[in-house]
């Protein structure tokens, strides 16, 4: 009999296991999807920087050059972090219920797709966006009368400036979030707990609107039925007034 309940149990195991196998979706899918999702960032990302790039002062451009450097940095620090945390942590955070833990852990489950999408996608996307931003720093010092060895010289030193910022701050910013990868995807899913806790309360108020609501109908339905009942004793009494 032991031997039948083992056999059964395996094959409810082996049975869930080729059920969970059915239900993941095929590895090229999130590839296709982060492709396009590239070219969709790449082409916004451009249109945004040429149209404030354009005909702007040299601060402008050096800003918009700064903020897509950050950018990448950021999304680096973010990528390294989500692939050095493990899910222990978040989940005994998320059964005290701290704020932003159970995002902490969807994020760590995804810690692939997070990684890819911040470290490859807005990562390298900024920073090659920061690299084409050089030329329209370039176009401010370069003049008309200006040689071409010194166009070169110029156009090496943007950048050259420009990637080593970049490097310099991923360097940085690299150590520290393998040291405090719990801090940085907490802090992370505290700021998408924003969103996440709006439709939570939506959904909340709507549940009590509707509790609300019923309460409101039975204590309808019951003064309704009492009423009557009052009808009743007074005309009784009045009855029994008459008969005194």
């Amino acid at each position: 009999m032991k031997k039948d309940d083992n056999q059964n149990q395996e094959k409810n195991k082996d049975k869930k296991k080729v059920k969970a196998q059915a239900k993941e979706k095929p590895w090229y899918i999130w590839p296709i999807k982060i492709f396009f999702l590239a070219l969709a960032l790449s082409l916004s990302f451009s249109i945004l920087s040429e149209l404030a790039m354009s005909n702007a002062s040299i601060i402008v451009s050096i800003i918009v050059v700064l903020v897509f450097i950050s950018i990448s940095v950021i999304t680096d620090m973010i990528g390294v972090a989500v692939a050095s945390c493990t899910e222990e942590p978040f989940k005994a955070m998320a059964s005290r219920r701290v704020r932003g833990a159970k995002e902490a852990l969807f994020l760590v489950k995804n810690a692939d797709r997070v990684a890819s999408l911040c470290a490859d996608v807005l990562g390298d996307v900024c920073g090659i966006l920061a690299g084409a931003g050089g030329a329209s720093i370039l176009y401010h010092i370069v003049t008309s009368s200006s040689s071409e060895a010194f166009e070169i010289v110029m156009a090496s030193v943007v950048s050259a400036v420009i990637a080593g910022l970049t490097i310099f701050g991923k360097a940085i910013f690299k150590r520290y979030s393998m040291e405090n990868c719990n801090k940085v995807i907490l802090a992370l899913g505290k700021c998408l707990s924003i969103f996440t806790r709006n439709k939570k309360d939506k959904k909340k108020t709507k549940k009590e609107d509707t509790l609300k609501a019923e309460v409101k109908v039975t204590k309808l339905e019951n003064e309704k039925e009492i009423e009557p009942d009052l009808k009743e004793d007074i005309d009784n009494k009045e009855d029994n007034k008459v008969t005194d």
